[in-house]
């Protein structure tokens, strides 16, 4: 039997019969500030409170059935982020108590010096000259997998991002399809979640593609404005997700309209279903 790991957004793990399959490799694919990184910041905030505090589960993933699973901690990789960085940015998404949750159990590698190493940023804005010398040889690809062998089981995983992969001249694109190939692979062997975050029209037509077809599951959040209302909407879609559609479907949803909120960060505020 596989089991379901929640996403920890209840609203929406209510319409997929509460959760996604575990090793399940999602892509969280949307345009700037509609939602995406704060879905991941979400989902493993609040699994770990769930985690830690049983009496709390039916709030936050609305109970805990005998094909639930919980993984023990998060495991974050940065192509751009140090950790500081990393902290302050949860710290301006959710409240102290998401805040805390988030860096429960919490595991990171910081490629950003590795990252930047033959640009024209000047080291000292990015790290400090002796790390520098550390990466000295290293492969940004061939530190992923390293990280991913030692931290990716029964962990929420948040690739930060995909966008910074596809962009960087010293990322192969060939090689990078296939890593992403092997981690849709090894993914089915561990109890965890994989979140590859990338902004929508980064990737060209073909590269998209290739994406679109190696994931278990593509989240889409999108921004929506309307000659009617003076403020803007985000809503999330679900266009490919194995084990997940079908009940999307059976609910007749056509899509989830939703806000991110400091107390609760990411939430479902309303459904739309097709009539």
């Amino acid at each position: 039997m596989v089991r379901k790991i929640p996403t920890a957004v209840a609203a929406f793990d209510s319409i997929i019969k509460g959760g996604v399959p575990e090793g399940s490799l999602i892509m969280l694919l949307g345009e700037p500030g509609a939602g995406g990184l704060e879905f991941a910041i979400t989902s493993a905030s609040k699994l770990s409170i769930a985690r830690k505090n049983p009496e709390r589960r039916p709030i936050i993933i609305g109970g805990y059935n005998d094909d639930t699973y919980i993984p023990s901690g998060t495991s974050y990789i940065s192509l751009t982020r140090n950790e500081w960085e990393v902290k302050r940015l949860v710290s301006l998404t959710v409240n102290t108590d998401l805040y805390t949750s988030f860096f429960d159990n919490f595991r990171m590698r910081d490629l950003s010096p590795l990252y930047f190493k033959n640009s024209s940023v000047p080291r000292s804005w990015v790290s400090s000259g002796s790390i520098f010398g550390q990466v000295e040889g290293k492969d940004i690809l061939e530190e992923i997998v390293k990280f991913l062998n030692e931290n990716g089981n029964d962990r929420v995983v948040i690739i930060d991002s995909l966008t910074d992969l596809i962009t960087s001249p010293q990322v192969d694109q060939n090689v990078l399809i296939d890593v992403i190939k092997g981690l849709e692979k090894v993914s089915k062997k561990w109890s965890s979640i994989i979140y590859l975050i990338l902004t929508e029209g980064i990737a060209d037509r073909r590269m998209e593609q290739i994406l679109y077809d190696i994931v278990d599951g593509i989240l889409v959040f999108k921004w929506y404005s309307s000659e009617k209302y003076t403020i803007r909407f985000r809503y999330l879609y679900v266009p490919k997700f194995i084990g997940v559609l079908a009940h999307i479907e059976e609910e007749r949803v056509l899509r989830f309209q939703t806000k991110v909120d400091y107390n609760e960060g990411f939430i479902v505020t309303y459904t739309e279903r097709i009539r």
